[in-house]
């Protein structure tokens, strides 16, 4: 009887566990598809409405094949591989983080998700962690370091000072046969796993599969590896990484609110720069979007400056525009990026510097709409190198963390349309008056 009892308590734990993953499962696909189908795709082969503008291209998620691991390659992610990802983005791409966007438990449902989505994760190989376990950087590494970099040909990709100049460079190709393109050493955000000396020991470790980064893990001893590590951090010149998402912009709350680009009212609304990332595949320029943001009861004001060489304002072609994307019920979950969801619409502010200022709504990739909003102004200037554009919004019941996320074009660059300059998600914060 004994038995009986305690084999029907084990088959109830069972059960239960077996009802709690498919409910993960079931919050982690509501969650992809939110956020992650428009460009993964809503099967997460990577052919997301979105996926034909972005470079790089989204994963098949379907291949199993996943560049950014702790695990040894030819081997799956770990969870927490998958959930570091997911969380902190991947730098100099469109993909950003959802850390503080959505919850722990959120990201571990969309981790749970994404591996029913492959049959690898069923069958394939189950990597360990490499050990990451750092020696004490010293000059005598980094020359170390220096010697293996040539010996190793990593200057045939990434060029004698890690400038991404190397004679093979035009030629590399990922899985597909996609061009790729090798970025610079020197930019800590061209680091797409991380630029702390620990990260690029990792990834000369692993590899990044799927693109011609191999593993040097039977090559290299663990002395080796982290000497070519600490001589490829060494030349990183801005190591301190820009947040590209998730940041909260103060909201200065003023008796009188300035209207106008230039107004002396704007120093005392707190400033701060906001990194901007092409979709596509071109520099990175401008590298910054400075906001300022003011409210009085409410009524709120923005003000966007960035640089630009050449003023282009065309009512036909490509022309230097910006937009403010802001949800349409600040009560409902934080939209998707790229233009709401049908459960969380939003609202966009864009001015252009041919045709001015236009109201749209969207509920998804494709379902812009324009409206007519009488509420919204917007006016622009372009002084010397630089735009600056303000837009006021009334009857706004400003939330206490209240999502925005930002686009610029730059016509003369070849901006225009899905090609474009975006920031990740941020929250205007009120100030206590």
């Amino acid at each position: 009887m004994r038995r009986w009892h305690t084999t029907v308590a084990l088959s109830g734990v069972l059960a239960l566990a077996l009802w709690g993953q498919e409910t993960k499962v079931s919050e982690g696909r509501i969650l992809y598809q939110r956020h992650c189908a428009v460009c993964h795709g809503a099967n997460g082969r990577g052919d997301g409405p979105m996926s034909k503008f972005v470079y790089p291209s989204p994963t098949n998620l379907t291949k199993g094949v996943f560049k950014f691991r702790s695990t040894p390659t030819g081997t799956l992610p770990t969870d927490e591989d998958l959930k570091r990802v997911i969380s902190e983005g991947i730098r100099s791409t469109p993909m950003f983080g959802i850390k503080g966007i959505l919850t722990d438990s959120e990201i571990d449902a969309l981790v749970a998700y994404i591996k029913t989505l492959s049959p690898a994760f069923q069958s394939g190989e189950k990597g360990e962690p490499i050990k990451v376990n750092p020696l004490p950087p010293s000059p005598e590494l980094v020359s170390e370091g220096r010697k293996l970099y040539f010996e190793l040909g990593c200057d045939s990709c990434h060029g004698k000072n890690g400038q991404g100049d190397g004679p093979a460079a035009k030629s590399l190709q990922d899985e597909k046969g996609r061009p790729i393109r090798v970025l610079s050493f020197s930019d800590a955000r061209n680091f797409k796993a991380g630029s702390s000396p620990a990260d690029i020991y990792r990834t000369i470790m692993t590899g990044l599969d799927g693109s011609p980064m191999p593993s040097f893990a039977e090559m290299l001893s663990e002395k080796e590896g982290w000497a070519l590590a600490y001589f490829v951090h060494s030349l990183v010149q801005n190591r301190a990484e820009p947040k590209w998402f998730g940041s909260q912009i103060s909201v200065a709350q003023l008796n009188k609110l300035p209207l106008k680009p230039e107004d002396d009212l704007w120093n005392s609304a707190p400033v701060v720069n906001l990194a901007l990332q092409p979709t596509w595949d071109r520099v990175r320029s401008p590298d910054f979007l400075q906001v300022q943001a003011a409210i009085n009861g409410q009524t709120l004001v923005i003000r966007l400056q960035w640089l630009d060489e050449k003023r282009d304002a065309s009512t036909k072609g490509q022309s230097d525009a910006v937009f403010v994307q802001l949800p349409l019920d600040a009560n409902k979950a934080v939209p998707s990026l790229f233009y709401g969801d049908p459960q969380s619409p939003v609202k966009i502010l864009r001015w252009d510097a041919g045709k001015g200022l236009t109201v749209y709504s969207a509920k998804g990739f494709g379902t812009q709409s324009q409206i007519s909003d009488t509420n919204v102004q917007a006016a622009g200037q372009w002084l010397k190198n630089r735009w600056v554009v303000v837009f006021s919004v009334k009857g706004l019941n400003l939330s206490s963390h209240l999502p925005v996320s930002f686009s610029v074009w730059n016509g003369s660059l070849g901006d225009i349309g899905e090609k474009r300059l975006m920031t990740g998600w941020h929250f205007f914060v009120t100030q206590n008056p």
